[in-house]
């Protein structure tokens, strides 16, 4: 909506008359936007003034006086205006409205009408202008310097006006200089070149019916000449300045007369193009020296070139800043349940610099260097480090880019077992083996020896010594399981290049040969945590069948030990179709 604000020059009642109405129109043109709900646009905001001509607010009764209504932009072009007098309407819907009817005391407003942005009938109405009129006001007339200076320096043209105060509608002036009456000089101006020594006044005479005397002098007016000495200093906005950052140097110029022109110096050596008021630059060096010489060409400037002071620049060294991070405890990828500390590690950022840690972008912490805490499945860490000291750097602000968090749930440790002569993991799960020669390693210090080449879930020892398993889900390792002791390696083989069994996988029916090695054979089969599910016993032959059909599905593993004790530990995977 556009809302026009009429104000006035005087103060009394129609002050308060003019804010209650104008709270009532703006409740009204709220409760109005509210049902209009669906207006979208942009209320535009406008104000205007009324006022008299200067001079003219207390007059002679019957004196014509003109209010002008005057918008500050024409932004309604269905605006109409309605002039109101004691509160009634004059009839007079222009936005000048003359008038000879008013008597001392009478009040004039206007009412704005038109159609605002939103496209809806609008209105406002002005300040309250009370007229005062009076049956004798003495004449009075001023004088006011229009075109020039005074002090000036001579040769250059004056003009000044005469503003009449009660002269009636049609006064009579008569300038003089030095008191004399200049012929022909009768207007309301004067424009002339004037003496160092001249004075300057005027006559008026007024024809108004309410002035006592007619005949008023205006205060004189003496010209003063003098000549003008110009000067300038100068100032850099960054002294000292970081090397090779933009520096503004401002020669602040005076007294010049009617021009002045620049010429920027550094190390006494003109600067090309360096020719205004400010000079730009990234290439001072510390220890250089600046001034500007300015040059007037008026001949009233006694000087006309002048030399501003001297300015010294101090240019300091950039330091290069950056900053990464690392972590510093826990491990990435790694358990959700297992906190990680970060640690942000900076170079040259100055004395106190400002930290602040980010998660997926979100300011977290700040004021320390580290982070610690539990992070989610692809979190983002991200640092940011700020310099506070002003000092030079190449980067007042670094912000490390992001590391992404791997984060997996930590599986239950496992267990081990030791089934014939084979150890075995309780799960099907990717396995790191660990093995040791000696007991110290039973408070699994970190030093033990991973052995290579091994992430299956069963492994057949060949040293003597402490065996125990880590599982991990993903990238999250478990806690180590039990620890098995292999005391004895000694034990002979059943041959297997001899022993057959199949087929594997099998549906429950499983085939054993093992040769031509008639013999007696104990058949022991084991789940993967080492229970004990089936044993058998085989009389002189070569061939069994073992029926695993009563077996959930699952990994089993087959001992066939004979009376010499050999042993052959044989993993087979049940699985129904």
């Amino acid at each position: 909506m556009l809302i026009f604000t009429l104000t006035n020059y005087t103060s009394g009642n129609g002050g308060s008359k003019f804010f209650s109405i104008m709270i009532r129109k703006i409740t009204l043109f709220f409760f109005l936007l509210i049902g209009l709900n669906s207006i979208a646009r942009a209320v535009v905001r406008d104000t205007a003034t009324i006022h008299l001509p200067p001079f003219t607010d207390t007059t002679c009764v019957g004196t014509q006086l003109m209010f002008t209504a005057t918008q500050s932009s024409d932004t309604f072009s269905t605006a109409t205006f309605k002039w109101y007098t004691n509160s009634t309407f004059t009839g007079v819907t222009l936005d000048t409205f003359y008038t000879t009817a008013l008597s001392d005391g009478d009040t004039v407003y206007c009412v704005l009408n038109f159609i605002n942005s939103a496209g809806v009938n609008d209105s406002d109405t002005s300040g309250i202008i009370i007229v005062h009129h009076a049956a004798s006001i003495p004449a009075n007339v001023l004088v006011s310097l229009t075109v020039g200076s005074n002090p000036d320096c001579s040769g250059r043209p004056l003009t000044f006006t005469a503003y009449p105060v009660n002269g009636g509608t049609r006064p009579v002036y008569q300038w003089m200089i030095n008191g004399v009456a200049l012929a022909g000089e009768d207007s309301s101006t004067i424009s002339r070149y004037f003496s160092g020594t001249d004075t300057v006044s005027v006559m008026m005479v007024s024809n108004s019916p309410c002035a006592p005397v007619d005949t008023v002098y205006s205060a004189i007016i003496p010209i003063i000449h003098s000549h003008l000495t110009e000067g300038v200093t100068i100032a850099a906005v960054r002294n000292p300045v970081c090397a090779y950052w933009l520096d503004t140097l401002t020669a602040s110029a005076y007294d010049y007369g009617s021009g002045v022109s620049y010429q920027w110096y550094v190390n006494n050596t003109p600067i090309f193009g360096a020719v205004s008021e400010n000079y730009y630059t990234d290439s001072l060096h510390n220890g250089d020296t600046v001034y500007c010489v300015i040059m007037s060409p008026d001949t009233c400037v006694l000087n006309p070139v002048d030399t501003s002071n001297l300015l010294g620049i101090t240019v300091n060294h950039v330091y290069d800043a950056s900053a990464y991070i690392r972590l510093s405890h826990g491990s990435n990828p790694g358990c959700l349940d297992s906190p990680c500390t970060f640690t942000a590690v900076y170079d040259t950022f100055g004395t106190a610099p400002f930290h602040e840690w980010f998660i997926n972008g979100v300011p977290t912490a700040i004021g320390s260097d580290t982070i610690t805490r539990l992070f989610n499945n692809t979190d983002i860490v991200s640092f940011r480090v700020r310099q506070t000291d002003n000092g030079c750097y190449s980067h007042d602000s670094v912000t490390v880019p992001g590391e992404i968090m791997v984060r997996d749930s930590t599986p239950v440790a496992p267990r081990l077992s030791l089934i014939g002569d084979m150890l075995v993991v309780n799960d099907s799960s990717v396995c790191v083996w660990y093995f040791s020669d000696t007991d110290q390693y039973r408070t699994r210090s970190g030093r033990d020896s991973i052995i290579p080449g091994t992430t299956d879930f069963s492994y057949h020892p060949r040293y003597l010594g402490y065996y125990y398993v880590v599982k991990y889900n993903g990238n999250c390792p478990s806690l180590p399981s039990n620890i098995i002791y292999i005391s004895l390696l000694g034990v002979n083989e059943l041959n297997k290049a001899n022993i057959k069994i199949y087929p594997n996988p099998t549906n429950g029916m499983v085939q054993l040969d093992w040769g031509n090695l008639k013999s007696k054979i104990y058949v022991d089969v084991y789940n993967s945590v080492g229970q004990a599910m089936l044993h058998e016993e085989v009389n002189n032959q070569s061939h069994h069948e073992a029926n695993l059909s009563n077996l959930p599905e699952g990994n089993y593993y087959i001992v066939l030990r004979d009376d010499q004790g050999n042993y052959s530990t044989n993993k087979i995977t049940l699985l129904r179709k």
